[in-house]
């Protein structure tokens, strides 16, 4: 659970079907979360001879370089993508979506590192990481192993897994200078967000982290549709932080005394619990009801509850939802 793009709408001046300028990303989107580990495999040893490591979880490529790329294998769609629209706008734009539901949450990401890795000389560490979207399992089990040390010595952490075009998203970090050095350095703002895989990494390892958009809307639904054109913006953003990376100095993760409500009451002081155990309520409206509904869950961590209710409320996005509370039991 990594986006937070309310629904979202394009007028196409032109379409087709099944094909593309971009084949490669459709492929990725048509794999499985198995096939796509099966393939990723290879082409990592590819790129990183004798420095792939291939676990429950996850895939890691130990890098030259002090950044961290990562990204997540698995999407919430139950069918695989069978057909595809290639679509034009009348601002140039292409977009590419599905009927079974495109996949962009988060084959934008995989597509955008390997991207990175075949046009570039550059081999940052690479991560990517299976059942993020429920729960974020593959980066717990990452960081329980002996490569999350690799970690402790990075620069910074630059997930691939944000909806929307210019996004920049730190969870619970609270290094105001790591926030103001990539605003400064992307012209990306820092936006909200409820959990993604660095949620887990970044306080494993102390190293800070961002989250960046990839171009993609209305994730986790069949209406789900990508910009080719903004997820390519990103790479090259991405690209330029890779370029600064041996001048740039070591930000350190600083875990947040704060949270913040983005309906009411802004930012608030809060009291980390010694037991990471609780309930989170949240009242939503439901379009198909008509109605406000309450929801309720026991959740390890506040960020897991989120993960939980929009895993179960594909249709529902931030505007929808009045209110809510965690607290611990």
């Amino acid at each position: 659970m990594a986006s937070s793009s309310c629904a979202k709408t394009f007028t196409a001046v032109s379409s087709r079907k099944n094909e593309t300028a971009f084949p490669l990303f459709v492929d990725i989107c048509k794999l499985s979360a198995m096939e796509l580990k099966i393939y990723l495999n290879e082409i990592l040893r590819s790129y990183y001879p004798d420095a792939v490591e291939n676990a429950d979880g996850y895939l890691y490529a130990k890098g030259s370089m002090p950044i961290l790329l990562t990204a997540h294998m698995d999407t919430v769609h139950k069918e695989l993508v069978k057909d595809f629209y290639e679509h034009k706008t009348n601002e140039g734009m292409t977009i590419i979506s599905s009927p079974q539901g495109i996949g962009g949450d988060d084959r934008c990401g995989i597509y955008m590192i390997l991207r990175i890795l075949s046009t570039t000389e550059m081999r940052p560490s690479i991560l990517f990481c299976e059942d993020e979207e429920i729960g974020g399992i593959g980066s717990d089990k990452f960081c329980k192993s002996e490569y999350i040390e690799d970690l402790c010595s990075m620069k910074f952490l630059i997930e691939l897994d944000r909806a929307n075009a210019f996004d920049a998203v730190f969870y619970d970090d609270d290094n105001q200078t790591f926030h103001d050095w990539i605003e400064r350095e992307t012209g990306y703002k820092e936006a909200w967000g409820s959990f993604s895989d660095i949620s887990n990494l970044s306080p494993a390892c102390g190293i800070a982290s961002v989250n960046f958009s990839c171009g993609y809307y209305n994730a986790h639904t069949t209406n789900e549709f990508v910009v080719m054109e903004e997820m390519f913006n990103t790479i090259d953003t991405v690209v330029d932080l890779l370029k600064k990376a041996n001048e740039t100095e070591q930000f350190e993760y600083i875990e947040s005394t704060y949270t913040y409500n983005p309906y009411y009451t802004g930012y608030y002081y809060y009291q980390k619990p010694a037991i990471r155990m609780g309930i989170l309520e949240i009242t939503y409206y439901d379009p198909q009801l008509g109605k406000y509904q309450n929801w309720a869950r026991e959740a390890e961590t506040e960020d897991k509850g989120w993960a939980d209710f929009f895993f179960e409320h594909t249709n529902i996005c931030l505007d929808m939802i009045s209110d809510y509370d965690y607290y611990e039991i």
